[in-house]
């Protein structure tokens, strides 16, 4: 009886111990920020510019390692999607993913079926690799070309981080004046990831 209690004892020790981690330094030296929108104990964001908005922050399957985002700009207006649900359309949105996976080449395996699938979803006109914020990402730049999209054009970036998959995307309405490119670099330059020891 007394090892049972010792074991659960030890047991909740480390349980409490994993809960109270608290992130101090992101991987690029910045100290962490107690106002970043953060993603699980790997991604913290500094709060957008440009009139975004954070919209929802949610772990989709927190015990799959799986986190997402979105931050929205502009008034919402009533849209019906391709499902016939009624939802909020904004001007432009910026929806941030964040996936665990086995290893990096896992994550690797799944950026490259995020990309295969916006290749065959949007008219993607250039592919580049650019760096922001000391990662590398490989960035697609697109139009939306479907009459089911109400966004007209936009830009999505990949990049694996130890043993995640990170796809952010940017997309507008047509109305939208803003800079998909410009917006989306300086959104991915607030992006930080986390410094683990060892």
């Amino acid at each position: 009886m007394k090892i049972r209690r010792i074991l659960a004892l030890a047991l909740c020790l480390i349980l409490l111990s994993g809960c109270g981690h608290k992130l101090s330094q992101a991987v690029d030296g910045t100290a962490w920020g107690e106002n970043w929108t953060v993603l699980g104990t790997t991604l913290g964001v500094e709060e957008p510019k440009n009139g975004f908005v954070l919209s929802d922050n949610s772990a989709i399957l927190a015990a799959d390692d799986t986190y997402y985002a979105t931050w929205t700009n502009g008034e919402p207006s009533p849209y019906v999607n391709a499902e016939g649900k009624d939802t909020d359309l904004y001007t432009a949105q910026i929806y941030l993913l964040l996936v665990g996976c086995k290893d990096a080449e896992n994550a690797g395996i799944a950026i490259d079926e995020w990309m295969q699938r916006e290749e065959s979803t949007y008219i993607v006109s250039e592919t580049t690799t650019e760096t922001y914020n000391g990662q590398e990402y490989t960035v697609l730049h697109y139009d939306c070309g479907s009459a089911t999209n109400p966004y007209s054009r936009g830009v999505s970036a990949f990049a694996v981080f130890e043993n995640y998959a990170v796809s952010a995307e940017l997309t507008c309405t047509e109305g939208f004046d803003g800079d998909v490119n410009a917006l989306l670099a300086e959104f991915l330059n607030g992006c930080h990831y986390a410094w683990r020891e060892g």
